[in-house]
C-alpha cells in the first residue's frame, strides 16, 4: 500500500499596500547630500534635510507637501491558505505594516550595487494592530547579521535587491489611477503657481518657487522624457527569504486561525514593489506580500 503524500502546510498570506515617503537625494548627488545640488530632488526652504529613510508610516516631525497622497502601507487582504482552501483571516484587515529602524535605499552612487538593483537595509517588517504584531528581521547573512553594510559580499546584497527598474505603466497606473504623469506635472504646476500668488509667508514663497521651477522644466514639450515625470512609470521588485533568527508573533491563534511558525530557520518569504515615484511630492506606491507558514500540528 503506497503512503499518500503529506498535505502541503498552510501558510497566512498578508497583502498591503499604501503610498511611502522617500526624501532622498538624485543622481548625481552623492547619498548623503543633505539638500539636493545637482540631482532632480531638493529639500526647500523650510524643510528638513533629506534623510534617504523609507517612511512607510507618517513621520511626525516631517510634514508632507501639498498635494502629496496620503502617506501609509495598510493591509488589505490577509487569508489562511492551504492549496485551494482559502480563510480570510479577518483580524488583520486594516493593519499597519512599517519598516523598523530607518531603512534606505544601498546603492551608494553605484558603489554598491547598479542603480536598480539596491536592497534596502535594514529590512525589519512589522505588521500589527492593536492585539496583534507579527515582526521579523532580514539580514543579509543570518549567522552575521551585525556586519557591517560596506563588507557584505555582493553577491547577498543583490539576493535582496530589486531585479531592476521596469517600464510598468500599467502596474503603476491600476495601483495609483494614474496613467499620464505629464498630464499630473502640468496640473500640479498650476495649482503651485496659484498657491504663490496668495502666498505672504516669505519661506512658504521660497519653497513653492522652488518646486515651481523643477515643475516648469519637467512640463517643457523638449523635457517630455524628463526623469521629473518619466520616473512615475517604473517600478523596482523585490522577493527573499526573511530568516532573522528571533521573529515575534502575538495575538491568540483564534485571531490568526492558528499557531504561525516561528522556528528560526523557517524562512517567511516577503515581495514587494515600489513605483509610480513622484519626484515633486517624493512620494511613491508600495505593495507587497508577506507569506508565514503554519507551525505543524
Amino acid at each position: 500500500m503506497t503512503t499518500p503524500p503529506a498535505p502541503n502546510p498552510a501558510s497566512l498570506v498578508i497583502q498591503f499596500h499604501g503610498y511611502v515617503l522617500i526624501r532622498l537625494p538624485t543622481d548625481p548627488d552623492p547619498p548623503d547630500e543633505p539638500r539636493g545640488v545637482s540631482g532632480y530632488t531638493f529639500a526647500f526652504a523650510g524643510e528638513p534635510d533629506l534623510d534617504r529613510v523609507l517612511y512607510l508610516q507618517p513621520p511626525a516631525s516631517i510634514p508632507l507637501r501639498s498635494y502629496s497622497p496620503p502617506v501609509g502601507v495598510t493591509v488589505f487582504a490577509a487569508n489562511k491558505v492551504a492549496g485551494h482552501d482559502v480563510q480570510p483571516v479577518t483580524a488583520l484587515l486594516g493593519a499597519t505594516a512599517d519598516l523598523l529602524g530607518q531603512p534606505r535605499f544601498e546603492n551608494r552612487n553605484w558603489t554598491l550595487t547598479l542603480p536598480g538593483f539596491e536592497p534596502i537595509y535594514p529590512f525589519d517588517l512589522r505588521i500589527g494592530t492593536g492585539s496583534i504584531a507579527i515582526e521579523r528581521t532580514s539580514p543579509f547573512d543570518p549567522a552575521n547579521p551585525d556586519q557591517p553594510l560596506w563588507q557584505v559580499p555582493e553577491a547577498l546584497l543583490l539576493s535582496h535587491g530589486a531585479r531592476g527598474m521596469e517600464y510598468e505603466p500599467e502596474t503603476v497606473g491600476r495601483a495609483t489611477g494614474i496613467w499620464d504623469s505629464l498630464g499630473i506635472a502640468t496640473q500640479r504646476l498650476a495649482q503651485l503657481e496659484a498657491d504663490l500668488e496668495g502666498e505672504t509667508d516669505p519661506v512658504r514663497q521660497s519653497n513653492l518657487r522652488g518646486r515651481i521651477a523643477e515643475l516648469a522644466y519637467a512640463t517643457q514639450p523638449k523635457n517630455a522624457h524628463d526623469r521629473r515625470t518619466f520616473a512615475r512609470y517604473f517600478v523596482e521588485r523585490f522577493a527573499f527569504p526573511m530568516l532573522g533568527s528571533t521573529p515575534t508573533v502575538t495575538g491568540t491563534p483564534a485571531q490568526l486561525l492558528g499557531t504561525l511558525s516561528t522556528a528560526p530557520g523557517v524562512p517567511w518569504m516577503v515581495s514587494y514593489w515600489l513605483g509610480g515615484w513622484d519626484p515633486d511630492t517624493l512620494t511613491a506606491f508600495f505593495e507587497g506580500s508577506l507569506q508565514i507558514p503554519y507551525a505543524s500540528s
